[in-house]
C-alpha cells in the first residue's frame, strides 16, 4: 500500500526539507516565495494576458465574479497537470498548503504577511480587488511607560477591521458567504478569506477525477485538506455537522496512506465511537434488555461532583517498540490532530481516546502525584501540592534557542512565583525538557479535564499542573503561547493572580501584530509547525477573551471598545445593557443594517433587542431559510410563550440545518413532550445525550418519553434511567422512577437498590413514609412465591434467591429500621 513519502512527512510535521523545492520554502515559512514561484503563477494564472483563451469566464470579462475564481483555477490546474505530468501534484499540494498557512498566519499566529492574495490573480483583478490595510511597525511607548500597562498600546489590528474599498469588501463578503455551512455565518471581519478559498479550491473542492489522481500522487493533500476544513469550521459561530463529517472523512481516507499500525493497536477507524452523533439517530442503538444487567450493582453512595484526580497515564507503548521513530512521530501527530478536532467539537470521549493513542505512539509517560512543599511566602509548614511528572521517550536536544512569548512574573507579596518543594528531587523541581509533541499532548489532556468536568475550583486545580509542566521550559512559539493562554484562563478567577492573567492576555494579543521594540520574534515557520495540534484561538477570539476579562473586572467601556471594533454585536448589546443604554445598541444595529440589509445575523440581534419576532422571521427569509440562529431564537421565544407546536416547528428547522447545537435538541424535546409527541421527544433527547452523555436531565426526560410510548419501550426507559441516576444522584424522583420501572421488568435487585437510595434521600424529612410499601410488598411477594425465578434452573434460582434475600435483609435492617 502506498504511504506518504519522506518529503510529505517532513512537510506535514514542519521539519526541514533538504532542497530548494516549494516544500522547503513552505516549511521555512517563506510563503510569499512559494506564492510568487513559477508553478504558483501558472496555477493562479498570474501572468496571463487578455490574448489567452479560457474555458471558463475570463478574468478580463467585466462580469467576472468571486464565484468564477474556483472554475478558473481548476481549469488552470488541469492545464498545469497536463503540462508537467503527475509530478505536478506535489507542487499543487504545496501551493494549496501554503495558501492555508498564509491564512492561518494572517488570522491566528502572525507575523504580518505582506502579500495580498488578490495579487496572485490574473488580469485586472489585482487592482480591482486590491486591499487596504494598516501597516504596523514596532511602536514606541511613551517615556517611562510600563510596556505591559493595559491601555497604553495601540489597539488597531493589522487587517482586522481595516476599511476596504467597495470592490474588496464585496469580494470578502462573497467569499465568506461561500464559507458558511449548515446555516452558520463565518466571522464577518475575517481578513483575507481569499487565501482560505484558494486552499479549498486546491485541496478540498477538486473535481473527482483530479482528486483521485491527487490522492495517488500526493496523498498528503488529504491531510492538508482536513486542516483547511477545520480552519473553515473555526470561522463559524457554531460548529457544524457537515464540516465535522468532512474533516473526519478526510482523516479517515488519509489514514489509508499512513504506515501500518502495529499489532495490538486498536485503530480500525478514526471515526467517533459514538455513532449517534450522526445527523440521523437510530433509536435501535439504545441498549436492549440484555445489555441492562440486573446483577450489576448501581452506585447508590454519595457522588461528589468534583473533578476526579486523573489516573496514572504511563504509556502503553509496548506495541510500538518495533516501529521506527519516524513512523511513531507521524502517527503521534496524526492522532493528536484528530484529538484536537474532537475536542473543538465538544466530544471529550473521542478526544481522549485519540490523544491517548497518540501518547502510546509517542511514548510519553506522565502521572499526577503529590509532593510536599510551600505555595505562599509566609507558610510555616509544608502541605501536599499537586504536581505532574512527565517524561518523553526520547531525550530532547535543542541546539538553537527558540524565540518564545514572554511569561510574565506574578510579583505577588503572598504567593510564591513557583512552588517550593521540601524534597529537592530534580524530577519535580527541575525536570528534563519534553519533546514538543508531548507538550501538545499534555495541553490536550488539560483541556480534556475541562471538557469532562464541571467548571469550579477543583477542576482548575486539576488542570494547572499540566500547564505548569509545559511552561517549565521554553520551546515552540505556538505551544508556549497556548500554555500561557491556559494559565491565564485558570488564573483570572483568583484575586491574587487576576492581574497577571489580564496582563498576560494583553501581551498575547499584542505579540501577534504589535511587536515591542527590540523584541525577538519567532518566524512564521516555527509558529505554524504545531498550530494544527493545538486549540489555539484566532486573533479575534483572543481579543474577545481579553474583552470578557475586562468585563469581569468591571472595565466595561474598554471591553465595549474592543467588541465594537470587532463588530461582535451580541457582546456590544450585553455591554450597553450593563451600562443601561440599550437604545444606543439598537441605534448601532439599525445603522449597520442600513449598510448590509441582507445580513440575517443583524436582524436576529435586532430581534433580541426589541423582542419583536418579526425581525427573526425576516432574518429567516433574507437568509433563504438557511440561518439556523433565526429559528433557534424564534423557537425559544415561542417556548417561553407556551406556544409549543410553533416552537417544535422552529427547532426542527434549526436542527435540520445544524444538528450539533445541543440546546436546540433539548428544547425541541421539551416542547415535544409538552404537546405529547413522545416519539419526537425521544429522538431529540437521544441527540442531546449523544452530544453530552453527562446530561442527566436529558436521560431522565428520554426515559419519560419512552415510558409514554408504551410497554414495549420500558427496557429502553430503564437504560435511560440507569444513566440518569449517575448524574442526578440526589434526585429522589429519578430514583423513584428507576425503582418502579425496574420492578415492572422483574429486575428486583435494581428495585431494592433504588429503594435503599430513596430511603437515604428522604428518611430525614419523611421518616417511615419514605418507604413505598406497595413496591416492598411486591418485591417480597415475588421472592417468596418464586415469581422472580421463573424459567431459571434450580442452581441459578437458588443463587439469585440468596442474593435477593441478602439485599432485602440489608434494606430492612440497615436502611429502613435504622
Amino acid at each position: 500500500m502506498q504511504t506518504f513519502n519522506h518529503t510529505e512527512r517532513s512537510v506535514l510535521l514542519g521539519r526541514s526539507v533538504a532542497d530548494s523545492s516549494l516544500e522547503s520554502l513552505l516549511v521555512d515559512g517563506k510563503y510569499e516565495d512559494v506564492l510568487r514561484s513559477a508553478p504558483a503563477r501558472l496555477v493562479f494564472g498570474t501572468d496571463l494576458d487578455s490574448s489567452a483563451s479560457f474555458s471558463t469566464v475570463s478574468p478580463f470579462d467585466p462580469e467576472f465574479s468571486p464565484s468564477d475564481i474556483q472554475p478558473l483555477i481548476q481549469s488552470l490546474v488541469r492545464q498545469y497537470v497536463l503540462r508537467e505530468g503527475p509530478s505536478a501534484w506535489s507542487d499543487i499540494t504545496a501551493i494549496g498548503a501554503c495558501c492555508l498557512c498564509a491564512f492561518m498566519e494572517t488570522n491566528w499566529t502572525g507575523p504580518e504577511l505582506r502579500l495580498d492574495p488578490a495579487q496572485l490573480l490574473p488580469g485586472p483583478l489585482p487592482s480591482q480587488w486590491q486591499e487596504s490595510h494598516i501597516s504596523i511597525a514596532p511602536i514606541d511607548l511613551p517615556e517611562g511607560a510600563d510596556k505591559h500597562e493595559i491601555g497604553r498600546r495601540e489597539q488597531n489590528r493589522v487587517y482586522l477591521g481595516a476599511v476596504q474599498s467597495e470592490q474588496r469588501t464585496e469580494l470578502d463578503q462573497a467569499l465568506l458567504r461561500m464559507l458558511e455551512a449548515d446555516g452558520e455565518e463565518a466571522y464577518a471581519l475575517t481578513p483575507r478569506p481569499l487565501y482560505l478559498h484558494f486552499a479549498r479550491v486546491l485541496l478540498v473542492d477538486l473535481p473527482r477525477e483530479l482528486r483521485e489522481e491527487r490522492d495517488k500522487m500526493a496523498p498528503s493533500g488529504l491531510w492538508w485538506a482536513a486542516r483547511a476544513v477545520l480552519a473553515q469550521q473555526s470561522l463559524l459561530d457554531y460548529p457544524t455537522q457537515s464540516l465535522l463529517d468532512q474533516i473526519i472523512e478526510l482523516f479517515d481516507t488519509a489514514r489509508e496512506y499512513m504506515p501500518k499500525v502495529p499489532a495490538g493497536v486498536m485503530l480500525d477507524s478514526v471515526r467517533s465511537v459514538d455513532d449517534t452523533r450522526a445527523k440521523h439517530v437510530d433509536e435501535a442503538r439504545v441498549p436492549q434488555l440484555d445489555k441492562v444487567m440486573e446483577d450489576e450493582p448501581i452506585d447508590t453512595e454519595h457522588v461528589d461532583d468534583a473533578a476526579p484526580v486523573p489516573e496514572p497515564n504511563s504509556s502503553n507503548s509496548d506495541a510500538w517498540d518495533n516501529v521506527s521513530v519516524a513512523d511513531r512521530e507521524l502517527w503521534a501527530r496524526f492522532l493528536l490532530e484528530l484529538g484536537v478536532v474532537y475536542s473543538q467539537h465538544s466530544m471529550p470521549l473521542d478526544s481522549k481516546r485519540m490523544v491517548k493513542l497518540a501518547q502510546d505512539a509517542s511514548g510519553l509517560q506522565w502521572q499526577m502525584t503529590g509532593a510536599r512543599g510551600k505555595r505562599t511566602r509566609f507558610q510555616t509548614f509544608d502541605t501536599t501540592q499537586l504536581v505532574l511528572l512527565a517524561k518523553s521517550a526520547r531525550r530532547v536536544d535543542r541546539d538553537t534557542h527558540e524565540a518564545a512569548p514572554e511569561a510574565l512574573e506574578l510579583n505577588d507579596d503572598v504567593l510564591l512565583e513557583h512552588l517550593e518543594f521540601t524534597d529537592p528531587d530534580t524530577e519535580i523541581s527541575n525536570p528534563a525538557d519534553l519533546q514538543t509533541i508531548d507538550k501538545c499532548m499534555l495541553l490536550a489532556f488539560c483541556l480534556n479535564v475541562q471538557n469532562e468536568n464541571p467548571a469550579h475550583g477543583l477542576t482548575s486545580e486539576q488542570m494547572l499542573p499540566f500547564v505548569t509542566r509545559v511552561l517549565q521550559h521554553t520551546g515552540n512559539w505556538s505551544v508556549y503561547t497556548m500554555a500561557l493562554l491556559l494559565r491565564s484562563r485558570l488564573e483570572r478567577s483568583k484575586t491574587r493572580t487576576v492581574e497577571r492573567a489580564t496582563l498576560q492576555l494583553q501581551q498575547l494579543v499584542d505579540q501577534i501584530t504589535h511587536p515591542l521594540p527590540g523584541s525577538e520574534e519567532a518566524g512564521a515557520g516555527e509558529r505554524m509547525q504545531y498550530v494544527f495540534a493545538l486549540s489555539l484561538p484566532s486573533q479575534w477570539a483572543l481579543e474577545r477573551e481579553l474583552a470578557e476579562q475586562f468585563i469581569s473586572l468591571g472595565v466595561v467601556r474598554s471591553a465595549l471598545d474592543i467588541f465594537e471594533r470587532l463588530q461582535m454585536w451580541d457582546d456590544v448589546i450585553s455591554c450597553y445593557t450593563m451600562l443601561g443604554q440599550t437604545e444606543v445598541a439598537e441605534r448601532i444595529v439599525r445603522s449597520e443594517l442600513e449598510k448590509t440589509p441582507d445580513r440575517p445575523k443583524l436582524w436576529c440581534i435586532l430581534g433580541d433587542l426589541t423582542k419583536d419576532p418579526k425581525h427573526w422571521h425576516h432574518a429567516w427569509e433574507v437568509s433563504g431559510h438557511r440561518y439556523a440562529r433565526a429559528m433557534r431564537t424564534l423557537g425559544s421565544y415561542n417556548f417561553a410563550k407556551y406556544e409549543f407546536a410553533e416552537s417544535v416547528e422552529c427547532y426542527e428547522n434549526a436542527v435540520r440545518l445544524n444538528p450539533l447545537y445541543e440546546n436546540s435538541w433539548y428544547i425541541l424535546g421539551c416542547a415535544s413532550m409538552s404537546i405529547e409527541q413522545w416519539d419526537k421527544a425521544a429522538r431529540a433527547f437521544l441527540h442531546v445525550v449523544s452530544i453530552d452523555e453527562n446530561n442527566g436531565e436529558s436521560w431522565n426526560n428520554l426515559a419519560t418519553a419512552y415510558l409514554r410510548m408504551g410497554p414495549e419501550y420500558r427496557t429502553r426507559a430503564l437504560h435511560a434511567l440507569r444513566e440518569a441516576v449517575k448524574f442526578l444522584h440526589d434526585s429522589w424522583r429519578v430514583w423513584s422512577n428507576f425503582m418502579h420501572v425496574s420492578l415492572s421488568l422483574g429486575m428486583l435487585s435494581l428495585s431494592v437498590q433504588a429503594m435503599g437510595r430513596l430511603v437515604d434521600l428522604r428518611a430525614g424529612k419523611m421518616g417511615a413514609d419514605c418507604v413505598d410499601l406497595d413496591v416492598l410488598r411486591s418485591i417480597i411477594s415475588a421472592v417468596s412465591h418464586g415469581a422472580a425465578f421463573a424459567g431459571m434452573s434450580e442452581a441459578d434460582a437458588k443463587a439469585k434467591e440468596q442474593r435477593l434475600i441478602s439485599q432485602i435483609d440489608s434494606l430492612l435492617v440497615r436502611k429502613i429500621e435504622a
